[in-house]
């Protein structure tokens, strides 16, 4: 048995951040289903596809169920609180209101039962002047502050290569926090509401910069102290133009580096200002191919020196495979995806074979006769 075993999520959220949270609790044992506009959530229509199905979409619903129906019709309303009074979360990523409007508010929801967990996802909160504002990950980032500390040489901002917002300030606050509030629910026999804010949950994020801040020492004009500002943490590239990722902060480790790379007592001692130790430690690292560092470092474990890699060569490591941690697969029309491989304890939770993602409306007997 899973830890989450008898407990029923009714997920109304679409695209990244409601389906990854529902995606761990599904893992770890709930039953989830997800309740889908007519025409399916918006996520079903996303590249990449095998025989016009979203390898996304499977990816972050697998095992699920579906119900498709239309939430704006009183009648299946209707049926969807009836099945309510049998769940134990709901989670939903409307704007402010539109559940309200629906019938399906959190005053609404918590006369049919007093002990449902009802989470919801915005971008902006629950409240305040930005709540109705619509944005996705690089807006909410944009906003934080998060984003002006990735930059390029030329001091433009950095698109990010994944979703910070979404996932590190969506799904797993949400997560988190359902887990608390059905904790709750059992030991004091009483609902919650949960105000999930992308933007507001950024915060810890910018905890470097806010040291800073506090310390009344920041000059946005000039990098954070791990943002390629130190010659000890920073990104050089190698003579066959690929890239090392060094992060040797601490002086065993800095000194191990400097070793191997055979550098100049003067770079040991950091005697020179940063940019000319960075401009040091690159030209002897330009100096060799990516295969002579590998070899230098691989066999060392006190340096913080790796090769920086691609996905597939990332999913081809040694360490990965015999971790199995893409021994999971998802059939999917007779050919098999990645099974995303979640931040659940594999032993906690005893992962077997994934299901694949439900068909819209598969489900939908569940409420024909509420």
């Amino acid at each position: 048995m899973k830890p989450l075993t008898g407990i029923r999520i009714l997920d109304f959220t679409t695209l990244l951040p409601g389906p990854l949270a529902t995606l761990m609790l599904s893992d770890a044992g709930a039953e989830v289903i997800k309740i889908e506009k007519i025409g399916g959530e918006e996520m079903r229509k996303s590249e990449p596809k095998i025989f016009d199905n979203s390898i996304l979409f499977a990816m972050l619903n697998r095992g699920k169920k579906s119900i498709e129906v239309n939430l704006k019709n009183p009648v299946y309303t209707e049926k969807i609180k009836k099945l309510i009074k049998k769940s134990d979360v709901i989670i939903e990523q409307f704007r402010p209101g539109v559940m309200e409007k629906l019938g399906l508010g959190w005053k609404q929801v918590k006369k049919l039962n007093k002990k449902i967990v009802y989470c919801s996802i915005t971008g902006y909160g629950q409240d305040g002047e930005k709540k109705n504002k619509a944005g996705h990950d690089l807006n909410y980032l944009a906003e934080s502050g998060l984003l002006k500390f990735s930059c390029a040489k030329d001091g433009a901002p950095v698109l990010p290569i994944t979703q910070i917002a979404d996932i590190a300030g969506g799904s797993y606050p949400a997560f988190m926090n359902i887990l608390l509030a059905l904790f709750k629910a059992k030991n004091q026999n009483k609902g919650s509401f949960l105000d999930i804010s992308m933007y507001e949950n950024l915060i810890p994020l910018a905890w470097l910069g806010l040291s800073n801040l506090s310390a009344k020492s920041f000059d946005e004009s000039q990098p954070l102290y791990l943002n390629g500002q130190i010659a000890r943490y920073n990104i050089y590239e190698t003579k066959d133009n690929k890239y090392l990722a060094l992060g040797a902060l601490e002086d065993k480790f800095w000194k191990k580096f400097c070793e191997i790379i055979k550098a100049p007592k003067e770079v040991v001692l950091e005697k020179l200002p940063h940019n000319t130790l960075i401009k040091k430690v690159q030209s002897i690292i330009k100096e060799k191919n990516e295969s002579f560092w590998k070899k230098k470092f691989d066999n060392e474990n006190n340096v913080c020196c790796t090769a920086i890699k691609s996905l597939k060569e990332f999913m081809q490591d040694k360490h990965i495979k015999n971790k199995k941690l893409f021994a999971s697969n998802i059939s999917m029309n007779g050919k098999e995806i990645f099974a995303i491989p979640t931040a659940l304890d594999r032993k906690l939770v005893k992962m077997r074979k994934k299901n694949i993602a439900p068909i819209l409306g598969a489900d939908n007997n569940m409420i024909k006769f509420l």
